[in-house]
């Protein structure tokens, strides 16, 4: 069993450094690009949406602080593939987050060495000497994480503490040398400016932004005290980083010169573009924050990359828990570390540069597995209502029917606006994973229950409905009839899940020893 050693503050450090990574340094120009001004919508609706998935998750993470968090709960629920589809991708989701982080300081770090990024016709890449580099970093991380997880919490939280410091100052000094907020344009009006919200929100790293606020959960099962640190966590890991990342985006935008928006916010470029933060405070003649921005472009993601390897590695660990994988990945080191699914992430996360190039890609994909995966919470919340309505929950949400609804909704549509085009990559990952679960269980799929059956309905038709809609689409579904068809589907889709029931499975797979254990050692 691992050992609960994270406090109250780095519990919420954890979760809220982990939206601090190179979301801050990309975001704001690419969601500006796509929105232009109307991005501080995206940024609002976000958090509002992020709020609404954020409360399921607090009482499911106080009855169950296991690590692995979020990719346990569709195993006691639903059963062992439908709680491997969600495991997986969950995995997924993580998993990416190490590459993309290090491709933002290889980008940055462009500045002074550029053999490491070629520059094609759309986007910034790893060259030769760059994907070299990549490699590097990410071992030396793995190295780190084997010593310990209250040896990373306190080594996170005073690298956090830079992270929020210095963006802060980045915000104080585009806001004061901005001329006026003329640029500040806020247009409702027309569908074209909400479908440009709404690509911005899942495509532009708005989403991606608040991934982070999924750590305190993933690392339930080494926190002190649970009941009450996690719901601290997350909730407030949603707010502070949203605090943050409007400011961020609205400092930009203010700050533009005017010149360089001749040709509107979709054709925005301008010189050192490629670490778009620091190449605007040196157009603007912020040259100390632009150093210091620097530094912190390389110094925010690597402190987000130590949390997420270590995060990335109890998902597997808790998958493996749950039998979907070999008992290999249970192994720990004499620091109670499970160091085989470190270097297991390792191997594959060196693999992820090549199907998604640049970091924007990156993190369309990982955006959409993200939200997929936030879905099993409202989902979950739900069904063990039913299957277990007297245990006691040390949280328990009041009007959880009508939140859930609300949540899964909203998940629904961040997924749809991921955009057709990112939906497909996704289910084809999801496939790969379901070939590898059934071939492990040595399963035949007409074997399997009907959670399963639901679960494969469920995204056919996701991706039916991406593809008639707007977003990568071929444009049958327009907005706002595409939001209007979202909301019964979401109503029909969470009300079948919760026909798919698994008590079974519930009782094979949750074990009390996690609660007694949290109980003795707080």
């Amino acid at each position: 069993m691992l050992k609960r050693d994270i406090s109250t503050v780095n519990v919420l450090i954890a979760a809220a450094g982990g939206m601090i990574g190179s979301g801050w340094l990309f975001s704001p120009f690419i969601s500006a690009q796509i929105a232009g001004s109307n991005a501080l919508i995206s940024w609002v609706i976000a958090a509002f949406f992020m709020l609404f998935i954020a409360l399921p998750l607090c009482e499911l993470g106080t009855m169950f602080p296991v690590s692995g968090g979020l990719a346990n709960y569709p195993t006691y629920t639903h059963g062992k593939e439908v709680g491997f589809l969600f495991g997986w991708t969950t995995w997924l989701s993580y998993l990416v987050m190490t590459p993309i982080e290090i491709q933002a300081i290889l980008q940055y770090g462009s500045h002074f060495v550029p053999a490491l990024i070629v520059h094609d016709s759309t986007t910034f890449k790893l060259s030769g000497v760059g994907y070299i580099a990549a490699v590097g970093i990410m071992f030396f991380v793995v190295v780190i994480n084997t010593f310990g997880i209250k040896f990373l919490a306190e080594c996170n939280k005073y690298t956090s503490l830079i992270k929020f410091i210095l963006p802060s100052c980045a915000i104080v000094g585009l806001i004061y040398t901005a001329p006026s907020f003329t640029n500040v344009h806020i247009h409702l009006s027309d569908k074209q400016s909400w479908q440009q919200i709404f690509s911005a929100l899942s495509l532009g790293g708005v989403a991606f932004a608040f991934t982070g606020f999924q750590n305190g959960l993933i690392l339930a099962g080494e926190v002190k005290n649970p009941q009450r640190n996690i719901p601290i966590a997350i909730l407030g890991a949603v707010l502070v980083g949203f605090v943050l990342y409007f400011m961020l985006q609205l400092s930009f935008i203010v700050a533009m010169p005017a010149k360089y928006l001749a040709h509107g916010w979709q054709a925005l470029t301008f010189p050192g573009d490629s670490g778009p933060l620091v190449g605007l405070t040196l157009l603007v003649g912020l040259g100390i924050v632009a150093a210091l921005l620097m530094f912190d472009a390389a110094f925010s993601p690597f402190g987000t990359t130590l949390v997420y390897t270590a995060a990335t590695s109890r998902i597997l660990y808790g998958m493996a828990e749950n039998k979907h994988l070999p008992p290999i990945f249970l192994r720990e080191n004499k620091y109670k570390i499970p160091h085989i699914t470190l270097y297991a992430n390792f191997l594959v996360g060196i693999l992820s540069f090549l199907p998604f190039p640049g970091w924007q890609k990156m993190v369309a994909f990982l955006s959409s597995a993200s939200i997929l995966s936030y879905g099993a919470g409202p989902m979950c919340l739900l069904a063990l209502r039913k299957l277990q309505p007297n245990r006691q929950r040390p949280f328990k949400l009041s009007g959880a029917l009508v939140i859930s609804h609300i949540a899964f909704f909203v998940c629904n549509l961040m997924l749809y606006w991921c955009g057709f085009s990112t939906l497909w990559k996704l289910c084809i990952a999801l496939l790969v994973g379901l070939v590898i679960s059934l071939l492990y269980q040595r399963k035949s799929i007409f074997a399997s229950g009907s959670s399963l059956y639901w679960f494969v309905f469920y995204m056919a038709s996701m991706l039916v409905l991406s593809y008639l809609g707007t977003f990568g689409g071929i444009g049958v579904l327009q907005f706002p009839q595409d939001v209007v068809v979202m909301l019964p589907f979401s109503i029909l889709m969470l009300h079948l899940s919760q026909r798919c029931l698994d008590q079974k499975s519930y009782d094979l797979n949750y074990t009390p020893v996690n609660l007694g254990a949290t109980k003795a050692e707080t």
